[in-house]
């Protein structure tokens, strides 16, 4: 996390992803920033035209400097704000914001 160059390996890829318009991204935030595996999976892909829409979890973090720390690996991406959501969020209260978009 030190290193914001450091690109950790992904074992497996998304076969479909030119099929997708919107991309809804969910991942724990460190230190108030997104892990770099994060960078890798999205530097993997041709995002020009899609909507990228990051999300996470945390005991008490909010999301911080995610966007700035994503905004270069999703290159010619819509790059929405996130949203940071409790470990107690209920099914009614993720579903009213998936549906905002």
């Amino acid at each position: 996390m030190k290193d914001k160059s450091f690109r950790p390996e992904i074992a497996n890829n998304v076969d479909d992803m030119a099929t997708y318009d919107t991309i809804f991204i969910g991942f724990p935030i460190w230190w108030y920033v997104v892990p770099t595996i994060i960078n890798t999976f999205l530097e993997q892909y041709h995002l020009e035209g899609k909507t990228i829409i990051p999300f996470a979890t945390s005991g008490s973090s909010g999301m911080g400097n995610t966007n700035a720390e994503l905004k270069d690996s999703c290159k010619g991406a819509v790059l929405k704000n996130g949203q940071r959501f409790d470990a107690n969020a209920s099914a009614q209260e993720l579903k009213k914001w998936t549906d905002s978009f």
